[in-house]
């Protein structure tokens, strides 16, 4: 009997590292939109503050306002910034979900034929096996049988 093997053994580990790779980029990206998403949440959270510390006093002045204005056009824009940014981000993941997808197909079409083949050497080594078998109680003496 001789061992199991796959012409094609090579290809499909190297296809599984492919798989890995894509799968791990797009972690990636998600990592990235996540730390897009908490910065945007922070820089928001940040002027919800000063606002509230600013119009909260009880006396404050034409400049403090007009600080408070440009401080919120600058904001306003780093977070337009940021959702600019996590809009590519999105476009990416969707992109990469896509060559994850090929990636797969590609990996579990070669695990396939990989069980397929699998599966015909098992027949054929049981068949093998069954007929041994059947030489080795046909070549006993009639007396053991």
């Amino acid at each position: 009997m001789k061992r199991f093997n796959f012409p094609l053994d090579r290809v499909r580990r190297w296809r599984l590292e492919q798989l890995n790779v894509e799968e791990l980029k797009l972690q990636q990206l998600r990592a990235e939109l996540e730390s897009l998403a908490a910065s945007k949440r922070l820089i928001q959270d940040e002027l919800t503050g000063t606002q509230r510390q600013v119009l909260g006093q009880t006396c404050m002045q034409a400049s403090e306002l007009e600080t408070l204005d440009s401080y919120r056009l600058h904001i306003r824009g780093r977070i337009r910034e940021l959702e600019n940014r996590e809009w590519e981000r999105g476009t990416k993941i969707v992109e990469q979900r896509a060559k994850v997808v090929e990636a797969r197909r590609q990996f579990e079409l070669l695990e396939q034929l990989r069980k397929k083949s699998f599966g015909a050497w098992k027949t054929a080594v049981d068949k093998e096996q069954e007929d041994l078998a059947a030489e080795l109680f046909l070549a006993r003496p009639k007396t053991m049988r």
